[in-house]
C-alpha cells in the first residue's frame, strides 16, 4: 500500500501512477481513501519543510517560525494601552446564526494616546510599530491625490478606451498597494464586495426561512494604523507589533481558546491553502490576529509587481472576518491542503429585477481538472494529491450537484424579494449533508463562470463609485 501511495503523490518518481487509475482504485477499495489522506498528511502536508502551495508559504509555518514572543513588562504594558486605543476605533458586525447586531466601537475613547515618546523609550527591537494615532508607513507621503487623478483619467470619456483601462488598472493597483491615508481608507469602504456590505442584507433576506443557514460571523472594521501593517514587509514586523495584533483580535472577535474558526478578510479567504483559513486549538486561536494579518498581506502581494499576473481587488478591504467552522461530517476527500470537497453552487442573481440569472457547479470539472493536471505546478505533491482526490470525487460530486441544483435555485429565488442590494451578484451555496449554507457573495462580473452562466443580453456590470464623502469623522 505504501508503494501505491508513493506512486500517487510522487508524480516525478519511477512509474508514477496515472491519476484516473489511482482515483478508480480509491473509489473501489474500502479504507484506501482514509489511508491515502493519512499518508498525505503524514508525509507531505504536516511535515516540516513541506512543499509550499500555490500561494507560497502558509500562515501556520510563517507564524510558527516567528513564535516565542518574549516581551518585557514595559512592552506588554504599552501594548495593552495600544490595544485599548485600537478597540476604540474598531466597529463590528456580528451575526449569531439568527440575528445581526452592530457596535460602532468596542472601547471608550482614551483620554490620551500613545506617542512616539512613549515608544522610543523602548529598545528598537522591542518597539510596537503602531498605536491608535501612530502609523508605520514605508514612505511618508499622502497618496490619495495620485489615486484621484488616476480615477479622473479612468472616467474621462475624452480619453481612448486603452488609456482609460490603463488608468483604471493603476488606480485599483495603487489602492491595494500604496501606504494608507484617511481618504484611501474611506475609498476601501466603497467596495461592494466587502462582507460588511452584503452580509447584513443577506441575513435580513434569510430571516424566517429555514432552508438556508448562514455561518456565525463577526466582521471587524480594522483601524487604519493596524491595516497599514499589511502594506509593509510582514517579516519586518516586531514581536511587540504582532503581540498587539493578536491581543486586538482576541478582544475584537471574542474568541474561545478551544474554538475552531474559518477566517478571511472582507474580500479574501486564502482558502486555496486551507491552512491559512482554518484555525483550530488554543495555540492557533491565540495567534489568530497574525493569521488575519498574514492573509491580508498575501492579498496585498497579489496586486504587486512580483505577482504575475497582478490581481487587484482581493485586498481592497478594511475588514477582517472570523466565522464558525463547519466540520465535514462525511469524511470527504480534501483539496487545497485540507479543504473538504463538498458540493457547492455558484448562483447568479439580479437584485434590481429580483431575477435568477443562472447556476453553475463551483467545482467545475473542466476547470478543476485543468488546474490540477495541466498547470506548471502539476508535479507538486499537493497538486498531485488534489488531482487524484478530485478525480475520485468528481462522479459523485456532479451527481449530487445535478440532483439538487434546481432545489437550490428555487430557494435562492425565494430570497430575492427581500434582498436589499443593488446590481447583479454571485451567491455561493455550500451543501453539508442535508444542510445548505449561504457562504459568499461578490459582484457578478468579477466572479468565475459569469461568462458561461449569465446570458449575454442579461449582463449589467455594476456602476463603480470610489469617491468617498469626506464630511464628518469616522
Amino acid at each position: 500500500m505504501t508503494g501505491f501511495l508513493d506512486r500517487i503523490l510522487n508524480g516525478d518518481g519511477p512509474r508514477p501512477l496515472d491519476v484516473d487509475t489511482a482515483a478508480a482504485m480509491l473509489r473501489t477499495t474500502p479504507g484506501l481513501l482514509r489511508e491515502f489522506e493519512r499518508s498525505y498528511h503524514a508525509n507531505v502536508l504536516d511535515r516540516k519543510n513541506a512543499p509550499t502551495g500555490p500561494l507560497g508559504p502558509d500562515a501556520r509555518s510563517v507564524i510558527e517560525s516567528r513564535s516565542g514572543h518574549d516581551l518585557s513588562d514595559a512592552v506588554l504594558a504599552l501594548d495593552a494601552r495600544i490595544v485599548r486605543e485600537l478597540l476604540a476605533d474598531t466597529s463590528i458586525i456580528r451575526y449569531d446564526g439568527e440575528r445581526l447586531t452592530a457596535a460602532p466601537s468596542l472601547a471608550p475613547v482614551p483620554e490620551s494616546y500613545v506617542t512616539e515618546v512613549d515608544v522610543d523609550v523602548l529598545e528598537p527591537g522591542e518597539r510596537p510599530q503602531l498605536a491608535g494615532e501612530l502609523i508605520h508607513r514605508q514612505i511618508d507621503a499622502v497618496n490619495y491625490p495620485l489615486l484621484l487623478d488616476m480615477w479622473r483619467r479612468a472616467t474621462d470619456l475624452k480619453r481612448s478606451a486603452r488609456q482609460r483601462r490603463e488608468a483604471y488598472g493603476m488606480f485599483r493597483t495603487g489602492l491595494d498597494l500604496l501606504d494608507l491615508d484617511p481618504v484611501m481608507y474611506r475609498m476601501l469602504d466603497l467596495n461592494p464586495a466587502g462582507m460588511g456590505h452584503w452580509l447584513p442584507a443577506l441575513a435580513k433576506a434569510n430571516e424566517g426561512k429555514t432552508f438556508f443557514r448562514i455561518p456565525k460571523t463577526t466582521i471587524a472594521k480594522v483601524p487604519m494604523t493596524l491595516l497599514q501593517l499589511s502594506r509593509v514587509e510582514y517579516e519586518s514586523l516586531t514581536a511587540a507589533t504582532l503581540d498587539v495584533v493578536d491581543r486586538w483580535a482576541q478582544a475584537a472577535f471574542g474568541l474561545n481558546p478551544d474554538g475552531e474558526y474559518f477566517i478571511k478578510t472582507g474580500t479574501f479567504s486564502s482558502k486555496y491553502d486551507y491552512r491559512n483559513a482554518h484555525v483550530t486549538g488554543p495555540h492557533e486561536v491565540a495567534q489568530i490576529g497574525e493569521y488575519l494579518l498574514y492573509i491580508q498581506s498575501q492579498a496585498v502581494g497579489m496586486a504587486g509587481p512580483l505577482n504575475e499576473p497582478a490581481m487587484y481587488g482581493v485586498s481592497t478591504t478594511n475588514e477582517m472576518v472570523v466565522r464558525e467552522y463547519i466540520p465535514d461530517r462525511l469524511g470527504l476527500p480534501t483539496i487545497y491542503m485540507g479543504l473538504p470537497l463538498r458540493c457547492e453552487y455558484r448562483c447568479f442573481i439580479d437584485c434590481d429585477t429580483k431575477e435568477p440569472l443562472g447556476i453553475h457547479p463551483y467545482w467545475d470539472p473542466k476547470v478543476m481538472n485543468h488546474r490540477f493536471r495541466d498547470w506548471p505546478d502539476s508535479d507538486n505533491p499537493h497538486m498531485r494529491h488534489d488531482a487524484v482526490a478530485y478525480a475520485m470525487r468528481e462522479p459523485s460530486l456532479m451527481r449530487e450537484y445535478e440532483a439538487t441544483k434546481s432545489l437550490v435555485a428555487a430557494h435562492v429565488k425565494e430570497l430575492l424579494p427581500g434582498l436589499d442590494l443593488a446590481g447583479q451578484w454571485s451567491l455561493d451555496v455550500m451543501r453539508d449533508g442535508d444542510e445548505y449554507w449561504l457562504i459568499d457573495m461578490a459582484p457578478a462580473e468579477r466572479s468565475a463562470y459569469y461568462g458561461q452562466t449569465v446570458p449575454k443580453g442579461k449582463r449589467r456590470p455594476m456602476v463603480e463609485n470610489w469617491i468617498p464623502e469626506l464630511e464628518g469623522k469616522r
